[in-house]
C-alpha cells in the first residue's frame, strides 16, 4: 500500500460544507484504529483524510 495516496478531488468540497455546517472534520475521533501502537500516520489525532480509516462500530 501506498502510504502517501492523495484524497479524492471530491475531499476538498466535502470539508468545506462539512465546516460550514459546523460538522466534525476529523476522522480520528471516529476512527476503528485511533490508538497510538495501531495507527503511526503523522497525521493522527487530526486527520481530516486517511487511507485506513473505518468507522468505530460496524
Amino acid at each position: 500500500m501506498n502510504y502517501r495516496m492523495k484524497p479524492p478531488w471530491t475531499h476538498n468540497i466535502k470539508l468545506r460544507l462539512k465546516k460550514a455546517l459546523g460538522m466534525n472534520i476529523f476522522l480520528c475521533d471516529t476512527c476503528k484504529w485511533n490508538w497510538r501502537t495501531t495507527c503511526h500516520y503523522p497525521e493522527r489525532p487530526n486527520a481530516t483524510w486517511c487511507p485506513d480509516y473505518e468507522k468505530r462500530g460496524k
